[in-house]
């Protein structure tokens, strides 16, 4: 993961709320660079029943290196017997999107706020909650181990490592901000499968990502959109309400 020093200067402010950072760039040129890269609504379930729903959007702004990825999701859960609602934003920099900032809302009852933001070569979180704030630091684990960020029941977050899959397995360092840790796991492309949406059936690219013990599945169409996520041990499904469009 290669971190960079560049500061946000400028937030351009589009419709629906997706912000692009920027330095030294007009707001109407940023406007014409920003394209569409995935927008759509997750069903989740936990268990066999439907538990909430998620919503998101991805967008790209920039070229190459300068490139700048950022996905906004909403994510409406009942767990437990406690319904909260959650918002979150990645920012990744680079083609290969690496990771530069992650900031996570939650509501009542149990309000948390998480900004994990680059600081050099290591990564660092501020949670603050009732019980006050904690400071975490998060550290590259090897040159070439890319980092990523994939905070509980937001399916959307597994698009940022589609950069990553290989037929002969890749490793990746995953950063799970609730409740908090890093580790290290394996992704690997397996089978491309049928996968149906009521009527309709695409065929769809299967990853596995292996990460502390639990299988995390992942399928993807043509585009690299993220279709469906199960994590079976946890009884975690989430599936797409309908096929992206194109």
């Amino acid at each position: 993961m290669r971190f960079s020093t560049t500061m946000y200067s400028l937030l351009l402010v589009l419709p629906g709320g997706f912000c692009v950072g920027g330095v030294g760039f007009r707001p109407d040129a940023a406007a014409a660079q920003v394209v569409e890269v995935d927008e759509g609504t997750f069903i989740v379930e936990l268990g066999g029943q439907v538990v909430g729903t998620e919503t998101f959007r991805i967008r790209r702004s920039g070229f190459g290196d300068n490139a700048r990825t950022i996905a906004e999701g909403k994510l409406e859960i009942v767990e437990g017997g406690l319904k909260q609602t959650m918002l979150s934003r990645i920012s990744t920099l680079g083609v290969g999107m690496s990771l530069d900032l992650y900031d996570l809302k939650v509501s009542a009852p149990a309000e948390l706020s998480i900004l994990l933001e680059r600081r050099g070569d290591r990564m660092v979180s501020v949670t603050s909650s009732e019980a006050g704030v904690e400071e975490r630091e998060y550290r590259q684990v090897q040159a070439r181990t890319p980092t990523v960020v994939l905070d509980r029941f937001f399916a959307h977050h597994y698009f940022f490592i589609t950069p990553h899959q290989t037929p002969g397995g890749t490793n990746l360092s995953a950063i799970v901000p609730r409740p908090g840790g890093q580790s290290t796991g394996t992704l690997r492309m397996t089978t491309v499968e049928p996968l149906t949406f009521e009527t309709v059936t695409v065929q769809a690219q299967r990853l596995e990502l292996r990460l502390d013990g639990a299988v995390h599945e992942i399928w993807l169409d043509g585009q690299n959109r993220v279709l469906r996520v199960e994590i079976r041990s946890q009884g975690y499904v989430a599936r797409r309400s309908n096929l992206p469009p194109g």
